[in-house]
């Protein structure tokens, strides 16, 4: 029996041993989220428009190769590499992405190749796909990690972090649904150093090996992220023996020092009690506060609480110190989450949880402007953003909404509270559990943001225009809005007549253009390439977008056959506000006699929507294709420059 008791106190006292000890090796650990929330510059480091194509701002982490294939709007492809060097093993990037009406294959492809070509970690849309694709590359067994999921539609937009432990992706028209993957650290994702990668690649409207191209995003701004934060802790806190090692102190300061509740009482571990105030700096690099908190075997009362105000004492109140007393803490095993007095409601409370703090839990806090995340390493893991949480950014004190109470004279400040083992407005609210606490900052690592390259809108007036041709062979080229282009060939005429005519409805312009044959000789129209110059008048003030509009004969696609001695109309509407996709079928019509011969091959069925079939060939062309949307409607969209489509491949590809 006395084996068995020593045995158990000897794996209790190595358990506190343990327990004292843990402090997390590398402070960065799982700050990846707090960081994305807090240091990202409000400026882009790289902003691109791959509708011209133009870089608008660059970044000396990245190198930027943009191709100039006259594509189309939302077609410009591109492809950035940045050594892994310049991000950082603990960098984060953020991809702030605007997609247009049709989106085609890969839109955006991040990751890297082997030395055969072959993509082995990446994060891509696919059609309308998200997708995270992790092969390991040290091991014969390839291990594919995939999340697929349709988060994005045509004209959404969407943010994505990434990060080595951490990719979070986000649909800003549908907040309600995010895609989240955490990666443990054996199993490091994008800038693992001990990887034989030097440089991640981003492709855009393509993939990272130039093998497929794709179409639909229109816009692509990049962020640098990065936090950076002592090894050291900037204090740590021995409770048990009423000890702590202070490194900064500057900014951190006691209010009360350790003690003990009743200092005649009997001694029980963990109970020691002690209030420490930290100082933020909101225009600097010190936003975050990270509390490692260690618990122990008996968790009762209070055991932590981090509050806004100097009065903080539980349950949202405060003393009637300030309007900015947001405040968090414990109580037995439950968590609460208390917004200050400026809310307007039936209560400050905004979150409690039951059966997050149990013996031996290791806590992780982390504190920042109206922003708050808990995590016990088990099963829990919360992140609260809240205007009505810690005022940390010089936000003014107000009237108490809550009772209708004033602060004269009291001043904003960027403070906040830790109280250890009590309310930190006093100790009638004691607890007993925490042993150890490290406090350390988190800072925001100032990345500088390069000048904005400016260009200047063209403007022009546009109006009803006659040419008139001689014999002289005609060549009649053309800059459409879209994707789909087309040529019009037209052998000797004595006369040839284009005239241009303009209409305005509903703040739309449009162009019909009219070929009119005058003479016997033979006009052929050819499916190759027919590009006109459109231009729409820009505000005079808008630095940020050019008013040159690509176009194209994506919709109502009509080609006019014609014999000897008969007129032909070929008609070309161009819709310069927006893409507009059409119901109708294509329409071949032969005017050779009084009876028109009309045949639809309209693909965009019922069924086939049903089935998901919304690729098609395009029979006049080879080097475009049919895309059917939700709604039914065809769009004909042509391939790059010297791509064709394959129906089998359901991609545009390069011939053999």
């Amino acid at each position: 029996m006395m084996t068995y008791f020593l045995y158990s106190y000897v794996l209790l006292l190595l358990c506190f041993i343990i327990n004292d000890a843990k402090q997390f090796e590398n402070p960065l650990q799982g700050t990846s989220s707090v960081c994305a929330d807090v240091c990202t510059s409000p400026e882009a480091h790289v902003e691109l428009d791959l509708s011209e194509p133009r870089i608008y701002r660059e970044n000396e982490r990245a190198q930027i190769t943009l191709h100039h294939t006259g594509s189309g709007r939302c077609r410009e492809p591109a492809l950035l590499q940045i050594p892994l060097e310049k991000i950082g093993q603990h960098g984060i990037m953020k991809f702030d992405l605007n997609f247009g009406p049709v989106l085609h294959n890969f839109s955006i492809d991040i990751g890297f190749n082997n030395e055969d070509n072959n993509t082995i970690r990446s994060v891509n849309i696919f059609n309308q796909q998200v997708t995270i694709e992790y092969r390991s590359h040290t091991e014969n067994k390839i291990d594919i990690y995939e999340q697929s999921v349709t988060l994005v539609e045509p004209g959404e937009d969407l943010i994505i972090y990434l990060s080595n432990e951490w990719i979070h992706i986000e649909n800003k028209q549908r907040q309600q649904q995010k895609l989240t993957v955490h990666f443990n650290q054996t199993d490091m994702f994008l800038f693992n150093r001990n990887s034989s990668f030097s440089n991640l690649y981003i492709g855009l409207n393509r993939n990272i090996n130039g093998k497929q191209t794709g179409i639909g995003l229109c816009l692509a701004n990049l962020t640098f992220i990065e936090c950076t934060a002592d090894q050291q802790s900037a204090l740590d806190i021995d409770v048990n023996n009423k000890t702590f090692v202070q490194r900064d102190l500057e900014n951190i300061s006691w209010i009360s020092h350790l003690t003990y509740l009743d200092p005649n009482a009997d001694v029980r571990e963990c109970t020691a009690q002690g209030v420490v105030r930290l100082t933020f700096d909101p225009s600097g690099t010190r936003r975050i506060a990270r509390f490692d908190l260690n618990m122990g075997s008996q968790i009762q009362g209070f055991t932590f609480n981090i509050g806004d105000s100097a009065t903080n004492n539980g349950y949202g109140g405060d003393g009637g110190t300030t309007s900015n007393s947001a405040e968090i803490h414990s109580n037995d095993n439950r968590f609460y989450i208390w917004a200050n007095t400026k809310i307007c409601g039936d209560t400050l409370l905004l979150k409690i949880d039951y059966n997050v703090i149990e013996p031996f839990d290791n806590i992780t806090i982390l504190i920042s402007n109206e922003r708050v995340e808990l995590t016990n390493h088990r099963s829990y893991h919360q992140i609260l953003s809240n205007p009505y949480l810690y005022a940390l950014a010089k936000q003014n004190v107000t009237c108490n909404c809550f009772d209708s109470l004033c602060y004269p004279g009291v001043q904003p400040d960027n403070d906040i509270y830790f109280g250890i083992n009590r309310v930190i407005g006093g100790t009638y609210r004691p607890g007993t559990g925490v042993c150890n606490a490290h406090v350390n900052w988190l800072q925001c690592k100032k990345i500088e943001v390069s000048p904005r390259n400016k260009y200047e809108p063209i403007t022009t007036t546009t109006e009803s225009t006659t040419i008139m041709s001689s014999t002289n062979k005609t060549d009649l080229t053309t800059n459409l809005f879209e994707h789909s282009t087309e040529i019009i060939n037209t052998t000797e005429s004595s006369s040839l007549s284009m005239i241009t005519e303009e209409s305005h409805q509903n703040d739309t312009s449009s162009t019909m253009i009219y070929f009119n044959e005058i003479t016997t000789t033979q006009q052929e129209i050819t499916p190759t390439t027919l590009e006109v110059n459109y231009m729409t008048t820009s505000q005079a003030n808008d630095e940020d977008t050019t008013s040159f509009i690509s176009s194209s004969t994506n919709v109502n696609e009509e080609e006019l056959l014609t014999t000897n001695n008969k007129p032909s109309l070929y008609h070309l509407l161009t819709n310069s506000s927006q893409y507009k996709p059409t119901e109708n079928p294509i329409i071949i019509e032969d005017i050779t006699t009084t009876t028109t011969k009309r045949t639809s091959v309209n693909p965009c069925t019922l069924e086939n929507l049903r089935a998901n079939f919304v690729y098609h060939e395009y029979s006049l062309d080879k080097h475009k294709f049919i895309f059917c949307d939700n709604e039914g409607k065809m769009n004909i969209i042509a391939c790059s420059p010297n791509y064709i489509w394959s129906q089998t491949e359901q991609s545009c590809i390069l011939p053999n």
